[in-house]
This record gives C-alpha cells, structure tokens and sequence, in this order.
C-alpha cells in the first residue's frame, strides 16, 4: 500500500472509536462511570456491543483508552513551553475547560493510569530540572514536594471548578488562579490583585 492509499479499516475503525466517545461523553455528563452500561453506550453510538468488545472490555477501558488520547493531547499542548506555572497554568486550565467532562471523569475514577496523576509525574519530569535550577538553595527533595505542593493545589484548584463551579469559564479560573499564584509568591511587590 503506498502513502496515498488508506486502508478503509482504519476510517472505519476510527469513525467506530468517534462514534463510542462521543456516546460515553454524553453519559459522563449524566452520570458517573460506574452507572454506565456498555449497552447504553453502543446503542447511542450506533454500534453493535461485539463491536464494542473487540476494542475494550468494559466501559472502564473506554475510559482509560479516553483518557490515554487526552494525555497525548496535554503533551502536544503543553511541548516546547517554559518552566513557567504561571505561563503554564493558563494553557493547563483551558485544555481542562475544552475537555472537562473527561476530565471531570478522571478525578472521580482514581486508577493506575489516571490521567490526572500522568499529568502530575509528567509535568515534573519535563520540568525537574528547570525547579531544581531556579531553586539552587534547595535540596532535589524539596524541590520535589515544592512542585506537588504547588501543582497539586493548581489541580485542587480545576478540581473545585469542575465539581462545585461548574458554571465558570476556563477564563474564571485563569483569573482565579493567578491572582492566588500572585498572593503565594513571596516577593511580589504589589497587593492582591483586583479581578
């Protein structure tokens, strides 16, 4: 087959894979993961349950097969940006916002590979280096529970919003977010900001 010819399975199966994501958001608005049945999920997407099965065992391999093409997208979002939270943290919260259904989902189903948690070791091995760097004073363990101390209370932070604030946008929370970042830095040299 040359690189000008497509094998119709592949549009096929990614027409399949379309059809079954966008079926599973739809019940992930309506209710957790472990209220949905795999059987709901085909008939909304149009697609037979030995379809189903011949690509995931349940519903939460779905998820998590969901939530490993969100990761990939986090990376592509995420490649060639400074160590910088507060350059960082926007690009973060809107990528939540433009997906914060699934996301919602991955803080609810806690699991060996959880999107949330990939995110958090990722983040601080592309960014280690650059902590330790700007942080010369503090021994590589500090440097470590400073980046999960901070990270972490940004993803206490998306948490919050998607769970109790649902009705503010990833514009909001920016907003919030840097005005927190900018009551936590110890040598500002201005006064909370006004929103």
């Amino acid at each position: 087959m040359t690189a000008i010819e497509r094998d119709p399975r592949d549009s096929r199966l990614r027409y399949t894979r379309k059809c079954l994501y966008e079926s599973f958001l739809q019940f992930l608005e309506e209710k957790p993961v472990s209220d949905i049945t795999v059987i709901e999920v085909c008939e909304r997407a149009g697609v037979s349950r030995k379809t189903f099965y011949k690509y995931y065992s349940d519903q939460f391999a779905l998820l998590m097969a969901m939530q490993d093409d969100l990761f990939e997208e986090y990376r592509e979002r995420l490649k060639g940006n400074p160590a910088d939270v507060e350059h960082i943290m926007p690009i973060l919260i809107r990528f939540v916002g433009e997906n914060r259904v699934l996301v919602r989902a991955a803080f609810a189903n806690q699991g060996q590979g959880n999107f949330v948690d990939r995110v958090l070791d990722d983040l601080f091995a592309t960014y280690r280096q650059d902590w330790e760097q700007a942080n010369p004073d503090l021994p590589a363990n500090d440097v470590e529970f400073l980046f999960y101390f901070a990270v972490s209370g940004l993803f206490g932070v998306v948490r919050h919003w998607l769970f109790d604030l649902p009705d503010l946008s990833a514009d909001d929370i920016v907003k919030q977010a840097a005005a927190l970042m900018h009551v936590a830095d110890p040598h500002r040299e201005t006064p909370y900001p006004a929103r």
